[in-house]
């Protein structure tokens, strides 16, 4: 049994190419089976009622027989009004065994499933992650093997990638109206990292935001996400021009305060500083300031600004902060965020020490 990620049978489901006999959700992300559950609904049923869509939680002692659910899902038919959604919600480890003569009950089921119901069991277990981990090992595997059947998809809640997470963002964003761009797009990998759960859970908030002409660019997911204005973090680039450890050391503070991580501050300083190296590349070979804005995204309220600091710069005194910079961020990756706090306090007295090299 192939097992799916979660946004590739997202993508299944809306294609309607396919038909969805039998379904198994597990992962410790397990809020993503809801998501999973409402495409099935807006997909396929042409208006949600008791008759079409049932739930049936495995939570308790006794309650609930698969026996029940299985008679349930074979009473759909062909019939439109009468095709069913059928849910078998397994909240607790201890129920995601069946007992011997209810797994022969699921078994018969899976081999033969009525074709007119979508039937879904999704373990949607309260877990820490590594408690999913041992859960996983010791009991979802073994019931997903003894599932197995051509009719059955086993979709990975877990398996989610940095590209699947920005398409869904910018076309999630699209139903509402707003577009974004592809460096806010990477801005917001940049403040979440690896933690796409969280990137998800951030849609509301930009589906919402207030932005000019129903655009999100880089400076607005800074105030939207981190709720601090993207004229901070000019303001922290601004003082490291003037070598103004004061007003640096002042603005630190104030994104620490604001609860902005040091591997955040890091990641902003090396992009910005790529930015402007590349602009000074493009610079040389006579691109036009709007057609440099362009390509590095800089929103045009900022253009002038970022061109005057690109013009500015010497290439060796570019290199030589980049390079201080790229130390910091192995370093802080290395020793944890107490000493990327110093290392950042420290890191404009790093660049003054320049001009005496």
């Amino acid at each position: 049994m192939a097992e799916i990620s979660f946004f590739d049978f997202l993508n299944k489901i809306e294609s309607k190419g396919e038909t969805f006999p039998v379904n198994i959700l597990y992962g410790f992300n397990e809020f993503l089976g809801e998501k999973i559950i409402q495409a099935f609904v807006d997909t396929f049923l042409e208006k949600k009622n008791d008759f079409n869509f049932r739930r049936y939680y495995f939570d308790g002692e006794g309650g609930v027989q698969w026996g029940e659910i299985i008679e349930e899902a074979n009473s759909s038919n062909f019939f439109i009004q009468s095709r069913k959604i059928i849910t078998a919600v397994i909240r607790e480890v201890k129920k995601i065994t069946p007992a011997k003569g209810d797994k022969d009950i699921l078994k018969r089921y899976i081999q033969k499933p009525n074709p007119n119901t979508i039937f879904i069991i999704f373990l949607s277990l309260n877990l820490t992650r590594d408690d999913f981990k041992q859960v996983k090992k010791q009991k979802v595997d073994k019931l997903l093997k003894e599932l197995e059947s051509p009719q059955t998809y086993c979709v990975n809640l877990d398996r989610i990638s940095d590209r699947e997470v920005k398409h869904f963002v910018k076309k999630s964003l699209k139903k509402d109206g707003i577009s974004i761009t592809a460096s806010a797009l990477e801005r917001i990998i940049d403040i979440k990292g690896d933690d796409f759960i969280s990137i998800l859970h951030q849609l509301p908030k930009l589906a919402i935001a207030d932005v000019e002409d129903k655009g999100l660019d880089s400076q607005d997911i800074d105030e939207i996400i981190t709720g601090v204005e993207a004229h901070s973090i000019w303001d922290l680039t601004d003082a490291i021009e003037k070598e103004d450890a004061t007003t640096y050391l002042k603005v630190l503070r104030y994104l620490f305060i604001n609860g902005i991580k040091p591997t955040l501050i890091i990641a902003t300083l090396i992009t910005y500083y790529n930015k402007i190296f590349t602009a000074k590349f493009l610079l040389k070979r006579r691109f036009p300031v709007n057609d440099i804005g362009k390509v590095l995204q800089q929103h045009p309220y900022f253009l002038n600004k970022f061109m005057n600091s690109v013009k500015s710069f010497s290439e060796k005194r570019l290199l030589d902060i980049l390079d201080i910079i790229y130390k910091l961020d192995y370093e802080q990756k290395s020793s944890g965020e107490e000493s990327a706090r110093l290392s950042l306090q420290n890191f404009i007295f790093q660049v003054r020490s320049l001009r005496s090299r």
